[in-house]
């Protein structure tokens, strides 16, 4: 986000992206953990709780970034259907999103033009409302498909480490150790979003190619 500086437009799009995107995966994800049989009641959103905040740097220098750990009463990591609600919401948002602006005469063009890291740089090009709808949108998108991915500490990590806890290996209790308790799947997430490497940083690399196919659909 903060290469998007010089468009504050498309900059705030960016920053209320990544807003409702923490916000909305906390909410969902308590609301889902409520329904389970050891649930307690508890805000749907703390930001002490909630908010992470290498996943706050993480977006401000790499455009993207992701939401605390969700857990169980029991500290552990919840049910896999809790995981995935916060991600899948964020997901179906950033749909409504991308609507929002083709149904709002925002123009295919930029869908064409732009991919997802240049919309993290800002959009100089289009209307005010275009910019901030598009930003808004990519924002959401990221996010959701960001927290899938399965690192520490992302959701998809969590989902990952449940079914791995059903049949314990000594492989996966290493590979815990070193990404989860030594904060090592933090700092690849830092790397990927955020260091240059052979033209750009990875992670961004990816989420163009995977969001390609939605900017096509909506164009």
């Amino acid at each position: 986000m903060i290469f998007a500086l010089l468009q504050p437009v498309a900059l705030i799009g960016l920053l209320l992206g990544f807003a409702v995107s923490v916000v909305l995966r906390a909410v969902v994800q308590h609301l889902v953990a409520r329904r389970g049989p050891y649930a307690r009641r508890q805000r749907l959103f703390d930001p002490r709780r909630d908010i992470d905040v290498f996943g706050v740097v993480a977006a401000v220098l790499g455009g993207t970034g992701w939401g605390k750990r969700a857990t169980d009463p029991g500290g552990g990591w919840p049910r896999i259907s809790v995981l995935v609600s916060g991600p899948i919401a964020v997901l179906v948002a950033s749909q409504l999103a991308f609507a929002a602006y083709r149904f709002s005469g925002g123009s295919p063009l930029l869908l064409e033009l732009y991919a997802a890291s240049d919309v993290f740089r800002g959009i100089p090009t289009g209307t005010a409302v275009e910019k901030f709808l598009l930003s808004f949108a990519v924002s959401l998108l990221c996010f959701g498909l960001l927290a899938l991915v399965p690192l520490p500490p992302l959701d998809g990590w969590g989902m990952l480490a449940r079914r791995a806890g059903s049949r314990p290996s000594p492989g996966f209790a290493r590979a815990q150790h070193w990404l989860d308790e030594q904060n090592i799947g933090v700092v690849i997430l830092l790397v990927g979003l955020v260091i240059p490497l052979a033209g750009g940083p990875l992670f961004l690399f990816l989420l163009n190619i995977v969001t390609a196919p939605v900017f096509a659909l909506w164009a």
